[in-house]
């Protein structure tokens, strides 16, 4: 409502007939809309039931005389009588709940804000008392308006709406309560339950006195989901929820932290108390059949606990401790409880594997990948055939890792594709610079069947055909074994583009002889494991050369690798090896061992410059 309209919906006071106790908005709003006396009335009762309808009530507040006016619907949308009984401030304050009063009193009186001619606007929010009004409930009120300062800078006199927002409260109050509890089982929730952890971490800490957390998991739950259905999983959690806090003690928390797993937060809670209560938990779930709709469900738990703040400080390393202590107790053959203690071994491989994890984050962002060149030779003559491409990471302080060193970091953090894509780069930059490069190339599991890198890879190779006859790329023999239709459609392309393909780590246990009917590969890579100790292992050596044989029928090359000494390389000959790669021909070394032109800036067809 604009400064100009507040009194369209007012009712005159009967003894302010000549309008000098109404203020000056009010007298000029009303001696502009109305012509005369008749319509008046009739007019007000219009706007009123307007209002009504809507749930709002206008009003117009003289300050300084502590004097309302209302509209003529709000005696009815107030639930009272008589509008008299908010005919002040002072009395309409007084049917507002306890703190509602100082709430609005602050947004119009207490604002601090300054009038520089149009008033100063407020909004506020607050309910009228249900036990005042004899309603069965209170009446929220938002409360829209805005103040006018007279000669002392001070508020005299105001105007605004107030619009009934029960509705909308209950929204809000229900979206409060969803924020901080589950719906399914109505405990609280992970947020909450992480804020109320921290909580009793600080209290257990002040008072110097144990808590602990219980992390509890309903086992292979999956298969409950599957079998019975999610409605009937979702009945079966909630079950399990109310057992459980139906046997917690006063003081003691309950939350719902993802699925079928629960938290539990015990105060005052040693580790023999901890332990337990863990198991009588388990029992809970054990030892009692679920009845549901669609038959008897017998289940299992398994529990991971920490006691706190001994071996976490925080919500997020007790959860984690648990975490950890859960896992270990659902690897067990039988479900069981595990405790949570620190080993300072471990915690130094999660410390170094997290800053390993953070060293290949930011290698991948400032582009700190190169590749290191390892020369592949003819058993026969000894001459360099090709070189291997392998990835190499340069950490801030200038050390450089291996592949073995990171990528096993690098998959678990799912970022084996970009180190993948990275490898490819420097690879094709490297058949554009030198025409005697002759190169392989290893592809993961994950990247082998990755569009994009092929995509990448076929618009370089079409723009650039020879480059093809000197690349070789290599997948594992874990990916064929994973998926052998989609090996060969992923070799197949690469012979279509002009490429060789080699399988890496043949024999290591996982392909069968008979896939490579369907898997026309040109070079065959024996897993350097059978190379240790082959001069005394006749197992090895009966090994490697039954795969030998095995290539020949294929007509596929063989390499093998970890060679280190002229005995082996000699016997590997003898057998028919067609090539050597290890220590004895060359390390890897980022050297490139050709004539390299100069770096430029190349625009590879699907890049954004």
């Amino acid at each position: 409502m604009t400064p100009a309209e507040p009194a369209r919906a007012m009712v005159s006071d009967e003894n302010a007939q000549d309008g000098k106790q109404a203020s000056p908005a009010l007298r000029s709003q009303r001696n502009r809309i109305r012509p005369g006396p008749p319509n008046r009335r009739s007019m007000d009762e219009r706007v009123g039931s307007v209002m009504q309808s809507i749930g709002e009530a206008a009003y117009e507040w003289d300050i300084a005389a502590d004097r309302l006016i209302w509209s003529s619907n709000a005696a009815t949308l107030f639930c009272i009588e008589d509008d008299a009984v908010i005919s002040t401030g002072r009395d309409y304050n007084g049917l507002l709940v306890s703190t509602s009063s100082q709430n609005r009193n602050e947004a119009v009186l207490g604002s601090g804000m300054e009038d520089t001619g149009n008033g100063v606007s407020y909004s506020v929010q607050y309910a009228l008392s249900g036990e005042k009004l004899g309603t069965a409930s209170d009446i929220w009120l938002e409360d829209s308006g805005r103040w006018f300062a007279g000669e002392d800078g001070s508020p005299t006199h105001a105007h605004g709406v107030v619009r009934i927002i029960n509705e909308r409260r209950a929204m809000e109050e229900r979206l409060a309560r969803l924020s901080r509890f589950d719906g399914l089982t109505g405990l609280y929730n992970r947020s909450q339950l992480n804020t109320t952890l921290d909580a009793v971490i600080s209290e257990a800490t002040r008072n110097q006195e144990p808590a602990a957390l219980i992390l509890m998991s309903l086992d292979r739950f999956d298969l409950v989901n599957a079998i019975y259905g999610y409605d009937t999983g979702d009945a079966i959690i909630a079950e399990i929820a109310g057992r459980f806090r139906s046997c917690l003690r006063g003081g003691d928390i309950i939350g719902r932290i993802s699925g079928a797993k629960l938290g539990l937060v015990l105060r005052q809670c040693s580790e023999e108390e901890m332990q337990q209560a863990a198991n009588r938990f388990l029992m809970l779930v054990r030892d009692e059949v679920i009845h549901t709709d669609k038959g008897p469900v017998a289940l299992t738990a398994s529990a991971g606990a920490v006691i706190v703040p001994r071996h976490a400080r925080t919500s997020r390393s007790a959860m984690a401790a648990a975490q950890e202590a859960l896992t270990q107790a659902r690897q067990e053959r039988h479900p069981r409880f595990v405790s949570f203690h620190r080993d300072d071994k471990a915690e130094a491989e999660r410390q170094q594997a997290a800053e390993l994890a953070s060293e290949v984050v930011e290698a991948l962002g400032a582009d700190r990948m190169e590749i290191a060149f390892q020369p592949v030779v003819d058993a026969s003559s000894r001459d360099v055939a090709f070189h291997e491409a392998l990835i190499r990471l340069t950490t801030a302080n200038g050390q450089t890792l291996s592949a073995t060193e990171f990528v096993g970091t690098a998959q678990d953090l799912g970022l084996t594709r970009l180190v993948d894509h990275a490898a490819l780069d420097r690879v094709l930059e490297t058949l554009r610079r030198s025409d005697e490069a002759r190169l392989s190339l290893n592809v993961s599991n994950d990247t082998a069947s990755d569009p994009e890198w092929m995509s990448r890879l076929s618009t370089a190779l079409v723009a650039n055909p020879e480059w093809a006859k000197r690349l070789i790329v290599e997948i594992t023999e874990s990916h064929v074994a994973r998926d052998l239709e989609e090996a060969a459609l992923f070799v197949n392309t690469l012979h279509d583009l002009g490429c060789q393909v080699a399988i890496d780590d043949f024999g290591a246990g996982f392909t069968s002889f008979a896939n490579l009917k369907h898997l026309p590969v040109d070079i065959i890579k024996i897993d350097g494991q059978f190379v240790e100790n082959l001069t005394s292992s006749k197992e090895n050596q009966c090994f490697i050369k039954s795969l030998v044989e095995l290539a020949k029928v294929f007509n596929a090359r063989t390499v093998v690798e970890w060679v280190d000494d002229d005995a082996t390389a000699a016997q590997l000959q003898d057998w028919g090896v067609d090539y050597l790669q290890g220590y004895r021909f060359g390390k890897p070394s980022s050297e490139a061992p050709w004539p390299m032109r100069p770096a430029v800036e190349v625009f590879v067809p699907g890049e954004s410059r």
